[in-house]
């Protein structure tokens, strides 16, 4: 009898699923008060009450926002149009009670949007930018369901870009809430770019003035994108939106499902690093569609809105992903060989001199992402790593181990690929820990065990020549023997004022007395306005140093002993052009 009873309940609620529908719409009618009225309504319905939630963060960037704080003046209604009750009952929750039997129930809510960033939405008048999770709530009994959203913009704007699926004039479809979340909005009066790869169109539309030969620039991503492509080999979208944000200053990017939001500083298109710079940039959020979006760990998808979502893996989210970027400019052409192992190497000095590698493993550093790598402070250097950067020389060492491992027949592509194939497209479920070493493991031929235990969950030094020797490459330190003052003190120039930003752990300046926020007046009776390293390197090494400071307003003056300095400065060479490993590593195919 109880097993009829739940067969029966479950068949209710799927019929009732099923007959549920959610549809979204947003009016900016007057942008330039950075104001939208929201919409939603859930019809088909038997609840006694509705539960609407607004997210707290943004898939993709590892902070709680609070995008609840941006919303006011909430409302509900019936089909008929008359009020329902609502109280908030916590920080992002809205409950609706369903008076009487209604079938359909309408929140209405003003957003207000002006935080111009990837990760946010910005409203003014020129155009808007939508960042779906800040934008529209949720239900969660209905988070599965499909629906619409119906754009209403001013009639000067004359275009949408999506990935969503087109339903009508001003209206895109989603199979499910995570979609739309995942599928931010350009309305405005931007400029556009086609092409294709793999058979799949892909856009690319340009935000803003900017100096970019399109041409040009069509070319090159086309190319970039053919490149990350290859790598897994199958291409899982209908269509693929670049929104291309063209600020003053700035930069970043965030992945989403079949799209991605990047920044560019306007005029930097004819300045050729700046413009390889963003060519890797593109590259890297290009590719979270397969490392992230469809290769992820367990714990990013479905994605829990409401707090945040834990994983230790966000090294291979975002570290391997970075490998890739840097690897892609030189799988493409952009880069010569040479101009590749420099830039790994500038990563890997980027990791070892950083006092933080020694104290917070890269699982850590993964699973803390919330409340420190998204929450820097002036201690950050002493004690955090960013899975980005450390997670970038590892998923190199991880890719040589593999290739060493397997005289040149695999690599760090085929471990995707296999991931890809199992934790996509047949389970759909994402990986833990243990599943993503058992498939390097597999993959590699051995045990790697060892290897993730040492690399991701210690602090253990990487032996990095062991590790290049397998592939034929040698690593200096062209610093070892080298005699250079070192204080600890990292400075920066702020209205017009020498102050200390940092000062790293067991340093001359920590242990001398000195403090973040300290201006720096003098040395040695000198005024000092600019670059201090370069007044220091004049001074031996061990020479007792005065310095004049100004600290809550007080002068003070401060004797400090430099110290020789210990900055690595790693340079990566091939040695053995022959080498199996070394052309797997390096092959352009």
């Amino acid at each position: 009898m109880k097993h009829i009873f739940v067969t029966l309940f479950s068949l209710f609620t799927f019929v009732n699923m099923q007959a549920a529908s959610v549809n979204y719409s947003i009016n900016i009618s007057n942008p330039n008060t950075h104001y939208a009225t929201v919409t939603v309504t859930v019809s088909g319905i038997s609840d006694k009450f509705l539960d609407f939630k607004m997210p707290v963060w943004a898939p993709g960037s590892y902070l709680v926002r609070e995008f609840a704080r941006n919303v006011e003046q909430i409302n509900a209604i019936d089909a008929s149009g008359n009020k329902l009750p609502l109280i908030k009952t916590d920080k992002n929750t809205w409950r609706v009670t369903n008076t009487g039997k209604n079938t359909s129930i309408t929140l209405s809510y003003e957003l207000y949007a002006n935080e111009p960033s990837v990760r946010t939405s910005i409203i003014d008048s020129d155009h808007a930018f939508l960042h779906n999770s800040s934008v529209f709530m949720f239900v969660n009994q209905y988070k599965n369901l499909p629906g619409t959203v119906k754009l209403i913009y001013p009639a000067a704007w004359k275009n949408a870009a999506t990935s969503m699926d087109k339903s009508a004039e001003n209206t895109f479809s989603f199979a499910d809430y995570d979609i739309l979340a995942d599928s931010p909005i350009e309305i405005g009066n931007h400029e556009s770019i086609f092409f294709e790869v793999m058979g799949v169109p892909h856009k690319a539309v340009f935000v803003g003035a900017n100096n970019c030969d399109k041409i040009k620039f069509t070319a090159d991503l086309k190319k970039l994108c053919e490149t990350m492509a290859a790598i897994v080999g199958v291409h899982p979208s209908k269509n693929y939106t670049f929104i291309i944000q063209n600020v003053e200053e700035g930069g970043g990017g965030l992945e989403h499902l079949n799209s991605c939001t990047v920044q560019m500083p306007r005029y930097n298109y004819s300045k050729p690093d700046k413009y390889l710079s963003f060519l890797g940039l593109c590259a890297h959020e290009y590719f979270h569609l397969w490392n992230v979006k469809r290769i992820r760990p367990k714990a990013l998808g479905p994605f829990n809105y409401n707090a945040e979502n834990h994983t230790h893996l966000l090294w291979v989210a975002e570290g391997i992903t970075s490998y890739y970027d840097e690897l892609a400019l030189y799988r493409s052409g952009y880069w010569t060989r040479d101009q590749y192992l420099s830039a790994l190497s500038s990563a890997i000095n980027g990791v070892e001199n950083r006092y933080g590698s020694k104290v917070q493993p890269l699982a850590d550093a993964s699973w803390d992402a919330w409340i420190k790598e998204y929450r820097p402070n002036e201690n950050s250097i002493n004690t955090t790593i960013s899975y980005y950067s450390k997670g970038q020389v590892v998923a190199a060492m991880l890719d040589i181990e593999i290739t060493a491992s397997t005289k040149g027949a695999k690599n760090l592509d085929d471990v995707l690929k296999y991931l890809y194939k199992e934790f996509y497209l047949k389970s759909n479920t994402g990986f833990t820990d243990e599943e993503f070493t058992i498939a390097v493991s597999l993959i590699a031929g051995k045990d790697m065990k060892p290897f993730m235990d040492k690399m991701i969950f210690s602090t253990e030094e990487i032996d990095y020549k062991a590790y290049f020797a397998m592939v034929g490459a040698v690593i200096t330190d062209e610093n070892s023997g080298k005699v250079k003052a070192w204080t600890g003190i990292n400075s920066e120039i702020k209205d017009g004022r020498l102050l200390i930003k940092s000062i790293e752990k067991n340093s001359p300046a920590s242990k001398d007395g000195f403090s973040v926020g300290d201006e720096i007046i003098a040395v040695n009776s000198n005024r000092i306005k600019t670059n201090l390293d370069d007044f220091i390197n004049e001074i031996p090494v061990g020479t007792p140093a005065k310095f004049l400071i100004s600290r809550a307003g007080l002068i003070k003056e401060i004797t400090l002993t430099t110290e020789a300095g210990k900055a690595k400065k790693y340079v990566i060479k091939i040695d053995s052009e022959g080498n199996a490993a070394l052309n797997k590593w390096l092959s352009k195919n």
